[in-house]
């Protein structure tokens, strides 16, 4: 066991085999496992031929993008997607070497850098054609984006022969690729996507120089609906993580999937209540019962947005305890007088399992949220430690 040292001046100092982090009053759990298997899973519904793209954008989800690109490429994924170039640089600092393409805009400013990492960036107009072609002195393979219904970044059906024939007059860049994205996102838009598809698929028909070019337009939700739009890859994101669109849904879908966060804190703070009495900032929730009153070390600046978390039921103990009051920057409180036993110390989920019940990020959002925006809002300066895949840690 270590010891304490003292420095010259007699300071105390901490071990240093000791880590802070193991120590967190508040942390993630990502299991790698549950990311393998989701893979596989996906692999398995994809013909052979078929590639796996996996989303690795906005640090994975909120999980951890390294870990989560490394796990995924273990498992089945050929080849990852970003949303930056800054993402997809710091792959390459991680020693990531397969293929990444930036499914989204880049500007001219960016082309350089572009270039120096090796990434695949989307055209969607002539500025960044221009500036790609003015940084690289070798064929620089890029991908082509077809807006047919998000109305956001692509080119339109209607430009696409003529901007493809300005490409090869320029030379230097490499058509590896075309592709939409579904704007739908329940599982009851499937003729909207099979619209957005068939407008995709005229388009790319309409141009010879793009025949034999790889096509994807499958995001999670329309590789688990539409078998017959995988094309040549599909972009899987939601569902490496264990994100199910079909879940509230009412209908069961192909694939089991199983989350991979888990959101924890340790309770630091108790006390009882008289009836009548006011939580949080606001008085916004007034007590109607004499109440035992619990503290968590977390809050909305650390992703507990208010929109999302005010109401939230939690797992104490294995018993769903809500939490009272708004949410604060660094703090919540969390009723707990059905929790007679509760403690300090206590593990407390706020996502996953306790006690044979589960809190899923699906159920944090209502009509037009996004399961994702729960994940992807935890900061990520929290503790994430890493179980599973073959490699444990924490970061």
């Amino acid at each position: 066991m270590a010891t304490l040292r003292r420095g010259g001046q007699g300071m105390l100092r901490i071990p240093i085999e000791a880590n802070p982090a193991l120590a967190a009053p508040a942390w993630i759990d990502v299991d790698l496992d549950a990311v393998a298997h989701n893979v596989r899973a996906f692999r398995r519904l994809l013909r052979p031929d078929c590639r796996l793209l996996a989303v690795v954008k906005a640090n994975g989800y909120g999980h951890g993008m390294v870990r989560i690109a490394r796990t995924a490429l273990r498992s089945g994924a050929s080849e990852l997607v970003v949303a930056s170039v800054q993402e997809g640089a710091q792959l390459r600092d991680a020693g990531i070497t397969q293929p990444i393409l930036i499914a989204g805009p880049v500007v001219s400013t960016e082309a350089a850098a572009v270039v120096q990492h090796g990434l695949l960036p989307s055209l969607a107009g002539p500025q960044l054609a221009q500036a790609l072609a003015a940084h690289t002195r070798r064929y620089l393979p890029v991908h082509l984006e077809v807006d047919t219904g998000m109305s956001r970044h692509g080119l339109s059906p209607h430009e696409l022969a003529a901007f493809v024939e300005r490409l090869h007059q320029r030379g230097r860049l490499q058509v590896a690729g075309v592709y939409t994205h579904f704007a739908a996102t329940g599982v009851g838009d499937v003729e909207a996507m099979l619209r957005q598809l068939a407008m995709f698929l005229r388009a790319v028909d309409g141009v010879r120089a793009l025949r034999g070019v790889r096509l994807h337009a499958c995001n999670t939700l329309g590789a688990l609906l539409l078998p017959d739009a995988h094309l040549d890859a599909v972009r899987i994101g939601g569902g490496i993580y264990g994100f199910d669109p079909f879940h509230g849904s009412g209908v069961a879908g192909p694939l089991s999937l199983r989350p991979a966060l888990a959101l924890k804190v340790r309770l630091c703070g108790l006390r009882s209540v008289e009836a009548g009495t006011a939580v949080g900032y606001g008085g916004a929730f007034v007590c109607r019962r004499a109440s035992r009153l619990a503290l968590l070390p977390i809050g909305y600046g650390d992703g507990l947005v208010r929109e999302l978390w005010n109401g939230a039921p939690l797992l104490v103990r294995g018993v769903r305890a809500p939490i009272v009051g708004v949410v604060s920057m660094n703090q919540t409180v969390v009723d707990v007088t059905e929790v007679p036993d509760a403690s300090l110390g206590d593990e407390v989920v706020l996502l996953g399992a306790q006690g044979g019940d589960v809190l899923r990020a699906e159920d944090r959002v209502g009509v037009g949220g996004s399961a994702y925006e729960v994940t992807t809002l935890l900061r990520p300066g929290l503790v994430r430690r890493y179980l599973g895949g073959g490699v444990e840690g924490v970061r």
